[in-house]
């Protein structure tokens, strides 16, 4: 296959990860060594993400017309495009905690749900805690409402009981 015909294959490639993607994070991979790169990888794959390093101008060719075409302004230089397919904050978690880990690396930019991110907006995004984590944190505190309600409700039902009993007895014994 010549030159032409693998550019074709990356772009197809692309076209076809990013179809699948609802967040993207432009990022350097200057300094990297090929081991980090896989350690990378595989981190993020376990995430539910790719990692891709291709040139900029097949990056630019297989995002135009795409959800990641505003990302194009940030094509400059080596670039490497994450992909992320599952929780976008797993996603970014891992990416910042890897690239803090070895001190190599850098955010651009990214897109979520088609709304332009900066470096520092993908950071904070980064330190929230994932998606599970915060439906069970919900999950925890509709739990334990619902039980202090409970408590609430147990506690007025049976004021009423000791006050009809108190009630019935002053009754009877008035007659």
């Amino acid at each position: 296959m010549g030159s032409l015909g693998v550019k074709k294959e990356i772009i197809s490639e692309l076209k076809e990860k990013i179809a699948k993607t609802g967040f993207a994070v432009i990022t350097d991979h200057r300094g990297l060594t090929m081991s980090e790169l896989t350690e990378l990888r595989n981190r993020l794959f376990k995430n539910d993400a790719d990692y891709k390093i291709a040139k900029n101008t097949l990056i630019k060719i297989a995002i135009k017309d795409t959800n990641l075409a505003e990302l194009d302004s940030l094509l400059e230089g080596p670039t490497a495009l994450l992909l992320g397919y599952g929780d976008p904050s797993e996603c970014a978690k891992t990416y910042v905690e890897f690239t803090k880990e070895i001190e190599k690396g850098d955010i651009r930019g990214g897109l979520l749900d088609g709304r332009l991110l900066t470096k520092q907006e993908i950071k904070t995004f980064a330190a929230l805690p994932s998606k599970s984590v915060l439906l069970g944190q919900i999950a925890g505190l509709l739990v334990a409402n619902t039980q202090s309600i409970a408590g609430t409700f147990e506690s007025l039902i049976r004021d009423i009981a000791l006050l009809a009993e108190e009630v019935a007895k002053k009754n009877s014994g008035g007659k």
